[in-house]
């Protein structure tokens, strides 16, 4: 059976610090081999210090489509990685509630949102937007402060979790539990983000 999917709040994203700094989009690799020529062209123009504007732009002739957006990927100073994992240790004992922002209860990403947003960085409210929010890595590169998620069949992120470190986690982990510090929990694991 499916978990309930949180309700949506408003979708929020962390604001562009260093805009210099893209990931690769993926949808820029659909479109046959003009598509890759145009991704390649724009990863050696980036990578020469040439102007991002320039490769943002460049599109198959005789199309006028806009660009896809960037995702902007970045990692986190420790420090503000250490104030969000403050920030959710802070929240220890206090019950899981689904739906919950605190301050009195949390669920998984109402944890991790709040925890992060102590340490300046907005994350949208739901778990699957929140995996969604920054690179994407393998568990065995998890580092302290990335955020771990769990997935259905179907892929989709029911449950996010702040690694921190030692195969450590923290979380708000069901109905009955309440917020702790624990070992990683294996079945249904994805991977890791970093933010």
């Amino acid at each position: 059976m499916r978990s309930p999917r949180h309700h949506e709040q408003t979708r929020a994203c962390r604001p562009t610090t260093d805009p210099g700094r893209q990931a690769e989009n993926d949808r820029s690799l659909r479109g046959g081999t003009r598509a890759l020529a145009v991704a390649a062209l724009s990863t050696a123009l980036l990578a020469t210090g040439a102007a991002p504007a320039l490769a943002q732009n460049l599109a198959p002739s005789g199309t006028a489509e806009a660009p896809a957006p960037e995702r902007v990927h970045q990692s986190l100073a420790s420090s503000t990685v250490e104030k969000a994992i403050d920030a959710a240790e802070a929240q220890k004992g206090k019950p899981y509630a689904w739906g919950g922002t605190g301050p009195g209860s949390f669920d998984c990403s109402g944890l991790v949102q709040h925890a992060f947003k102590e340490a300046g960085v907005d994350l949208p409210r739901v778990a699957q937007d929140q995996v969604s929010s920054g690179e994407r890595i393998a568990y065995s590169e998890a580092r302290r402060g990335d955020l771990l998620y769990w997935t259905d069949g179907s892929g989709y992120a029911y449950h996010v979790a702040i690694y921190l470190g030692d195969d450590r986690m923290i979380d708000a982990p069901r109905t009955g539990g309440s917020i702790s510090e624990r070992e990683v929990m294996r079945y249904n694991l994805a991977g890791g983000v970093r933010l």
